[in-house]
């Protein structure tokens, strides 16, 4: 897991969570301070009266037509306290908060309808709401021009009719008539002439103040930076993330888009100097560097966010590493690609410890350059729309760490089946739910471990941040009732479960909470049921076979360990398939005493060992009366289904 900053979040909100209340999809905001009541039919005013007075309470008024009353609370009750007061009197037919209803914020942009991952009505035919819920943000916040952030990519259209408007400008150089000035003079000192757009860092004809972008025919750099920031409601093409902001252009990949570390590592430095608060990187590729990952790290250092593309080649970030995103940095975001079904399409990376988050990624329509527009589709795609949210989420809290927009971003995420179980958050970003701040993000996954037949232990990624802590459940069976058996501290990931009764399967799932909030639950977890009977029988002078009892109905597969001699240590053979019941360990060296065990594993958890096997191969052409035999001594005591 990557390693975190020990900063938690600490924000006041002046919006009350109500997650709890039927019917609630979303995070609901509602007014302060007061409830709506409606008594049972027939209930005389002098009764509704007394009930009022009896704590406190007064009628602010009378909805005439359907008989509610607005009630005002007194101090030192809450909402979620007065709704509680006046459900539980016989005579309320229903109390509930006074809830907020505004018009979503959508930008008059005449391709708007074309932005499925800002809002998706299933006008591409994929699944209604699988978007990053943009309008709904924008209700709250549209204006990023506050932040800057860096795209260090092939360049962009400086005069592109939806980026002009949006573009960082260096004010340390001067002006000349109302134009930036080309005069030949380093006016701020930092070595660059007139770098008023930025600069082109790629060596050759280019490292000069045009970072305009070359990249024919996709305009790479163009497209993530309209992802980002098209200027949104000027009644021009698209809209951005930001309607708003300020996005510095920095070229570090050529017209071919190719670029390297050293070209990569300047334009860092410079977003630095400049006072960026988010690196956008959509690109990457295979070799640690030591200097990119200093680099990175020192923009982490100066409080940079670092956003970085997954990759598209459809493989496992934590086996095969992609550099930049598979650095083990704190500052770093990792983003994969969702389509507008809120699927992982199939060449999308993904990566339980290297992998944070999901965006959209898939046919994005986004900026090109000569004030056109176009579809592109990869992870390039997905991490500008985190950037995005990350100006937002600063824009509208305010003076925040990097640390704790990252978290506010993983609170916020959406979860979702096919990324639990690849990438870290386990979900795709959601930028209303960012903003509200008033979500929990559900531990990530839980895994169940049998340690012995009265001990299993859980583990798990914590993504929340600012929890106060974890409940964790549990109950015997499938078909069992769950109940709290542990609330531990916050920053925890681990948790074992003592005193069990054998033969009873135990059954997991936790949930952070804090000041009230609730996560979603966990995946549920549990350690199957270990198999029986192994046996281990030589057949050849260097093959062994192996056999066993299958005793859990749903598990993925069975894991094979073996070791030489008695003293030896056990170290991993094989895996094999779900239902396989037999294995043929061969290469095998002559005359050596072979000894084995097995174990069951799923998604959720793994079981204790099978009994242990051993046999010894014999020389060829030579006697060998070892045979094959049980030793009962470690027989696993959870072999019932």
């Amino acid at each position: 897991m990557r390693v975190r900053s020990s900063i938690l979040l600490a924000l006041l909100l002046i919006l009350y969570p109500i997650s709890a209340y039927p019917g609630a999809q979303r995070t609901a905001r509602f007014a302060p301070g007061e409830i709506l009541v409606k008594f049972k039919k027939g209930l005389s005013k002098e009764h509704a009266e007394r009930i009022h007075r009896s704590r406190g309470f007064k009628v602010a008024g009378r909805l005439k037509r359907v008989p509610i009353e607005r009630i005002k609370i007194p101090d030192g009750w809450s909402v979620e306290e007065a709704v509680s007061f006046y459900r539980a009197d016989p005579d309320v037919e229903y109390a509930e908060p006074n809830y907020i209803r505004r018009a979503f914020r959508t930008p008059n942009d005449p391709r708007f309808e074309d932005l499925w991952g800002l809002h998706n009505t299933g006008q591409t035919g994929g699944a209604v709401d699988a978007d990053i819920d943009a309008p709904e943000a924008w209700d709250m916040q549209r204006d990023c021009s506050s932040v800057v952030i860096a795209v260090l990519d092939t360049g962009a259209d400086l005069d592109h009719e939806d980026l002009k408007e949006n573009i960082w400008k260096n004010t340390g150089e001067d002006w000349a008539n109302g134009s930036p000035g080309n005069n030949g003079v380093d006016n701020d000192g930092n070595g660059k002439i007139d770098d008023y757009y930025g600069w082109d860092f790629v060596p050759g004809e280019n490292g000069d103040n045009d970072p305009s972008d070359d990249n024919a025919p996709d305009y790479h750099g163009t497209h993530v930076a309209g992802i980002i920031a098209a200027r949104g409601n000027n009644s021009v093409g698209i809209t951005g993330v930001c309607w708003s902001t300020s996005i510095m252009i920095l070229k570090i990949l050529d017209s071919g888009g190719v670029g390297t570390v050293a070209e990569e590592i300047a334009a860092i430095g410079y977003a630095i100097d400049k006072g960026a608060k988010i690196i956008n990187l959509s690109l990457g590729g295979a070799g640690y560097s030591t200097g990119e990952y200093g680099a990175i790290k020192m923009a982490g250092d100066a409080g940079i966010l670092f956003v970085t593309a997954a990759g598209n080649e459809g493989t496992d970030n934590d086996e095969s590493p992609l550099y930049p995103p598979s650095y083990d940095l704190d500052n770093i975001i990792s983003v994969t690609a969702t389509d507008h079904s809120d699927e992982l399409p199939s060449w999308a990376n993904f990566g339980l410890a290297s992998v944070d988050v999901a965006a959209p990624g898939v046919d994005i329509y986004s900026t090109r350059a000569g004030d056109s527009y176009q579809y592109i589709s990869g992870s390039s795609m997905a991490a500008p729309y985190v950037a995005g949210l990350a100006a937002l989420t600063w824009a509208y809290h305010g003076e925040l760490t990097y640390d704790q927009v990252k978290g506010i971003i993983f609170n916020g995420v959406d979860p979702n089946s096919s990324l639990e179980g690849n990438i870290l958050s386990g979900g795709r970003v959601n930028a209303q739910r960012s903003l509200l701040n008033s979500t929990l993000a559900a531990p990530a996954y839980l895994y169940a471990t049998a340690i012995s037949a009265n001990q299993i232990d859980l583990s798990w990624n914590d993504i929340s941040y600012g929890e106060s802590g974890f409940e964790i459940e549990r109950r015997q069976g499938p078909a069992g009732s769950y109940t709290t058996i542990a609330t531990i501290n916050a920053n925890t990931e681990t948790f074992s479960d003592t005193g069990l009764q054998e033969p009873f399967v135990y059954y997991y799932r936790a949930r952070a909470f804090k000041d009230g909030i609730e996560s979603q639950y966990s995946r549920e977890a549990h350690a199957p049921t270990a198999p029986s009977n192994l046996t281990a029988k030589w057949v050849y002078p260097s093959q062994i076979d192996l056999s066993w009892q299958d005793n859990s109905s749903h598990e993925d597969g069975f894991k094979i360990e073996r070791k030489t001699d008695s003293s030896g240590t056990y170290s991993d053979v094989a895996t094999v398939d779900s239902d396989v019941t037999s294995y043929s360990d061969t290469g095998l060296s002559e005359g050596l005493l072979y000894l084995y065990r097995v174990r069951t594993y799923h998604s959720g958890g793994i079981s204790l060992y099978s009994n242990e096997a051993s046999s010894t191969t014999y020389f060829a052409g030579g006697d060998n009366n070892h045979g094959c035999f049980i030793d009962t001594a470690v027989y696993s005591s959870q072999n019932h289904p």
